[in-house]
């Protein structure tokens, strides 16, 4: 099964032992107690056995509702014996003598558990499901970062060396065996619902994505998802739950699950190192595959055990434990391995840094507490050029950007004698250091590559860093396209501010802070003078469109409510009603940018099923949209209309076929009267 995912890992081999990544890649060379520190953490040691780690907790996943997430067969084996089931687990075997009876007991009582949640609505039955689109994402999306990529998945680059695999990949049991398509794409949509310990991130998507990235994973034949088997739990027999319970209270799962106060585990006392679950042949409590590199790291922490961790110490192994270190480098040490990298995809003109996230090296140092804590949580994205995207860990995250705080203090620095006037034009290109060439500032796109918008450098970055980093930006980050333009603490224009290094700095830093303008240097053409007006009849235009894509075709309607077609997949993107379009980007810049809609209102469609053929244009410029959902080809004519415009959906009459028609939330139409192979849809705005 999986056989896609079946890549030679060379060095990368998979051991029977539990599978800790950071462990793995940064310790196990070397018994170290720190290593010893990390396990203990991440094999739920501590969980049993009490102590502080100074780490994010490690929980099994919520279990309320596992029985309708996951076949049943595929949860007793196991529950049985997890590293013979998925190869890597980290759960240990607790249940090694149970009996298939018991086994069945115990997901009888797992079945009857009830959900903290508030209960929710049947999902709605999957459509379509692309596979291939699928495919695409999880290899784009930052999924291959702990994971291996598929073997019938080839970056532009081409496929790399199985040797320049260097560290074990996170594995998949069987997943079909394990998921069905609806409960694979939903777990993908929000891991941290059922794994709320945030080792499975959560990588934000939309619906329909997660479901494409499941069919890919799942190797789901076709297009209708409404062939998938599903998922269906037992019913419930009481007997059967109750002696489920005590099996699971003698197990002691709720040392590492979330269950009911009567299944409560009680603590274990820690023994001597000798002889229990660092034994390998021993007979009793959770058995435990460890390698003799773990045996003897835990052996070193356990040694030690009292000691608490410096922050340096619990940031660094809390990154290694969430596994942060697979995309970002800290210190010289982690980052994607050599046969990853091709993988990691962007903005090519922006070399390296184009496509790999940046380091964290004395990452609590470079960036305001506040700023930090906002990117832990998965927002203020400031590099959209990467197709890799930042995560979200939860409550794994919560003492993350204090320790980093800590761990990476500077000395503090605050910027005298700054002149904004002076920021303003160093940051320009009329006699400045162009610093607009080739970065964005705000909405405003830069004159050339682009590079991280820099008017919210002030909220983002900390003065010393700053200062640090203007004058060797190759000491932080090698290879960066990023200049000197103070080479050796050397101004390269002594005219401004005398060439005073630091006035200049500080001046940069003010005018930014001071939110005054915009550096020297944009074209004073920006504002409407290529602006599309349309008049007597539709106009068409191709561009970049946020939320659309790069091949979004907008239609502006003389009448006032306007349109954006998705041109990947086929469907209607984005409606909005007043102004148009803006094209002096689209039309003359080397480097055209994500646009906006002129209307100050915009309302989105959820992301179209289908692919796109192509379009035609009537004698009246209104256009028909050519697209495919399942095989069958379904046209969209748009015409405007007083305050909206209309939708005329076609397509040869098909047995067991009914296009997906979806509208926006906030837009619902009229319906005209249905035929066969045709519905009519009037959108006006409110």
């Amino acid at each position: 099964m999986m056989l896609r995912f079946a890549i030679l890992l060379g060095a990368a081999a998979l051991g029977a032992e539990p599978l800790v990544t950071g462990f793995e890649r940064f310790h196990a060379s070397t018994p170290t107690a720190e290593g010893g520190r990390l396990l203990y953490n991440e094999l739920g040691c501590v969980n049993c056995h009490g102590g502080e780690t100074g780490l994010p907790a490690m929980r099994g996943p919520a279990l309320a509702l596992v029985t309708q997430r996951v076949r049943s067969e595929w949860l007793r084996r196991f529950i049985a014996n997890p590293a013979a089931t998925h190869a890597g687990a980290v759960m240990p075997q607790v249940l090694a003598k149970a009996d298939e009876p018991t086994l069945v007991a115990i997901e009888h009582y797992l079945a009857s558990l009830k959900s903290k949640a508030a209960a929710s609505k049947a999902p709605a039955k999957i459509m379509h499901v692309n596979g291939g689109r699928g495919g695409e994402l999880f290899h784009a999306l930052g999924c291959v970062a702990c994971h291996a990529p598929g073997k019938d998945f080839v970056p532009p680059e081409g496929l790399p060396k199985a040797s320049e695999f260097t560290h074990r990949s996170v594995g998949f049991s069987d997943l079909k065996a394990k998921y069905s398509l609806e409960s694979l794409g939903a777990f993908l949509s929000d891991p941290l619902k059922v794994r709320t310990d945030g080792r499975m991130p959560k990588i934000a998507m939309e619906k329909q994505d997660a479901i494409d990235i499941a069919g890919y994973l799942l190797e789901f034949q076709g297009s209708d998802g409404r062939m998938d088997n599903p998922v269906v739990p037992a019913d419930v027999d009481r007997t059967l739950a109750i002696a489920g319970r005590k099996a699971v209270i003698a197990a002691q799962c709720a040392a590492c699950h979330d269950l009911p106060k009567d299944a409560a585990a009680k603590p274990v006392a820690l023994k001597q190192a000798e002889g229990g679950c660092l034994d390998a042949d021993h007979a009793k409590g959770p058995r435990y595959a460890l390698s003799a590199a773990q045996r003897a790291s835990l052996k070193l922490y356990l040694a030690r055990r009292g000691e608490t961790a410096s922050p340096k110490l619990a940031a660094d192994l809390t990154l290694q434990a969430l596994n942060c270190v697979a995309c970002h480098e800290r210190d010289g040490k982690g980052g994607p391995d050599a046969g990853r990298k091709p993988y990691f995809q962007g903005d090519h003109n922006l070399g390296d840094t184009g496509r790999y996230p940046p380091p964290l090296s004395g990452v609590g140092g470079k960036l305001r507490p506040e700023w930090l804590a906002k990117v832990l949580l998965g927002e203020n994205r400031v590099r959209p050029y990467l197709k890799t995207r930042m995560p979200q860990y939860g409550a794994a995250t919560a003492e993350l950007g204090k320790l980093l705080g800590v761990a990476d203090a500077r000395a503090p620095l605050k910027f005298e004698g700054g002149d904004d006037t002076a920021g303003r034009k160093l940051m320009g290109t009329q006699g400045g250091a162009g610093c607009i060439t080739c970065h964005r500032w705000g909405d405003r796109p830069s004159l050339g590559i682009q590079g991280p918008d820099l008017s919210n450098i002030a909220a983002r970055l900390q003065e010393g860093w700053l200062r640090e980093y203007l004058i060797d930006p190759s000491a932080y980050r090698p290879g960066t396209l990023m200049p000197s333009f103070w080479p050796t603490g050397k101004s390269f224009n002594p005219s401004i501010l005398g060439g005073d290094t630091d006035k200049q700095i500080a001046s940069i830093f003010k005018f930014v802070e001071s939110a005054n303008g915009e550096p020297e240097g944009f074209p004073r053409n920006r504002n409407g003078e290529f602006e599309i007006v349309p008049k007597e009849r539709p106009v068409v235009q191709r561009a970049f469109t946020e939320g659309v894509g790069v091949r979004a075709i907008l239609v502006g309607f003389p009448t006032g409510v306007h349109l954006a077609y998705d041109g990947e997949k086929g469907g209607p993107a984005l409606a909005w009603k007043g102004r148009f379009f803006d094209a002096y980007l689209t039309w003359y810049s080397r480097f055209p940018t994500f646009e906006k809609p002129l209307g100050t209102q915009v309302v989105a469609w959820p992301k179209p099923p289908g692919r796109f053929l192509g379009y035609r244009l009537d004698a009246k410029g209104n256009p028909t949209f050519l697209n495919e959902q399942g095989g069958v080809k379904v046209e969209e004519t748009y015409e405007g209309v007083d305050n909206g415009f209309r939708r005329t959906i076609t397509w040869a009459p098909t047995p067991d076929f009914v296009p997906a028609i979806a509208h926006p939330a906030d837009m619902k139409p009229t319906e005209g009267p249905a035929a066969a192979g045709r519905r009519v849809f009037t959108y006006l705005w409110k």
